[in-house]
C-alpha cells in the first residue's frame, strides 16, 4: 500500500492467478504465501471454472475470482475468456463449445461479479468484436503468462484496445499475472487499487467505479484540467502518451529521473492513455480517458 499527495490509499494486487485447483502449478496456500511476502495486499484466485470464496485466509485479503472460456478458434467470434471477481454466488453457466461470451458476461453480472477481458492479443480477439460486447467492466493491457519465456510474445494488448478506445469504446485496463508454472512469471503485472479501507467490498466499489491502474511497479497520478492532461509519477525514463491520433508533438517524454510530464490535447483527439516506463523498464498503465473531460 502506498499514500499518495492528498492521503488517499492505494493497495497492491492480483486479479488473475491459477492453483492447482485448476492447471497451476502451485496450491492455494502456496500462492497465497508467495504473493504474501512479496507484498501484496489482496489476491482473487482464479483457477478455470472452479470458483474461489473471498475472505481473508492465511494474512491475505482475497476477493472471490474465477476464469471462464467462451467460443473456439474455429468458429466466429473466436475465443474469449474471461475473469469474474467478486461474484456473490456461482454464476449460472455451463461449460459448452456454444457458450458465446455474452452469455458469460451477463451471468457475471448476475452473480454480481465484475467482468474482466483476458488476455486480449493472446486471444487474438479482434477490435470490432470487444466492441460488439456489452458488459466488459476491465481488460487486461498487460498479461506476463502470454509472454516470453512462458508463451510467445502477446503479453501486450495495448494496440488492440487502442484501437477498440479510438472506435469509441473506451474499457478500463488492469494489468495480471496469470500465473501457472511459478517459474518467474508471478509477482509482476498488478494493479494498484484507491479504496480508504482494504477490505473486500470498498476494493470491489473502487474496482466499479475506475478508481485503478495497471502497474509492473511505478506509481501515478493524473490530472485534467482544460487542454491538458499532467502526469505526476515515481521517477521514470520514459513518459508516453496515446491517442486516436497517429502523430502529435507532445507524444513522447524521455529524460532521467522524469516525475512529471503533460500533454496538451490535440485537435481530433477523441481519448488519451498514459504509460510511464522506469529505468529497469517497468510500465505503469492509466486507463483511456475521454478528451471531452479535457475540454
Amino acid at each position: 500500500m502506498y499514500q499518495d499527495r492528498f492521503g488517499k490509499k492505494w493497495w497492491k494486487g492480483n486479479l488473475h492467478t491459477h492453483t492447482t485447483c485448476s492447471d497451476g502449478r502451485k496450491t492455494p496456500e502456496e500462492v497465497i504465501r508467495l504473493y504474501r511476502e512479496a507484498g501484496y495486499d489482496f489476491l482473487a484466485l482464479t483457477d478455470h471454472w472452479a470458483p474461489s470464496e473471498g475472505g481473508e485466509k492465511n494474512g491475505m485479503l482475497l476477493l472471490a475470482g474465477c476464469e471462464y472460456d467462451a467460443g473456439s478458434q474455429a468458429t466466429e467470434p473466436g475465443i474469449y475468456h474471461i475473469v469474474s471477481i467478486g461474484a456473490k454466488r456461482t454464476p449460472d453457466l455451463l461449460k459448452s463449445p456454444s457458450l458465446e461470451p455474452q452469455q458469460v458476461l451477463d451471468a457475471v453480472h448476475d452473480a454480481g461479479g465484475f467482468a474482466i477481458l483476458a488476455h486480449p492479443a493472446w486471444s487474438l480477439n479482434r477490435p470490432e468484436q470487444i466492441e460488439r460486447l456489452r458488459g466488459v467492466d476491465a481488460s487486461e493491457i498487460y498479461n506476463t503468462m502470454s509472454g516470453n519465456p512462458w508463451n510467445g510474445r502477446r503479453a501486450d494488448s495495448s494496440v488492440i484496445l487502442d484501437m477498440v478506445s479510438a472506435a469509441g469504446t473506451l474499457i478500463p485496463c488492469v494489468a495480471s499475472d496469470d500465473a501457472h508454472f511459478y517459474t518467474g512469471e508471478q509477482c509482476r503485472s498488478f494493479v494498484w487499487v484507491q479504496a480508504d479501507e482494504l477490505k473486500e467490498d470498498a476494493l470491489l466499489d473502487a474496482l466499479r467505479q475506475g478508481r485503478f491502474y495497471a502497474s509492473q511497479g511505478p506509481q501515478m497520478e493524473l490530472s485534467l484540467e482544460r487542454g491538458r492532461l499532467r502526469v505526476r509519477c515515481t521517477p521514470a525514463q520514459n513518459i508516453l502518451f496515446y491517442s486516436d491520433q497517429v502523430w502529435s508533438p507532445f507524444r513522447s517524454v524521455a529524460g532521467e529521473n522524469l516525475t512529471e510530464a503533460e500533454y496538451l490535447l490535440c485537435p481530433g483527439e477523441t481519448f488519451l492513455r498514459v504509460e510511464v516506463i522506469d529505468k529497469e523498464g517497468r510500465i505503469a498503465w492509466s486507463s483511456p480517458i475521454s478528451a471531452e473531460k479535457l475540454r
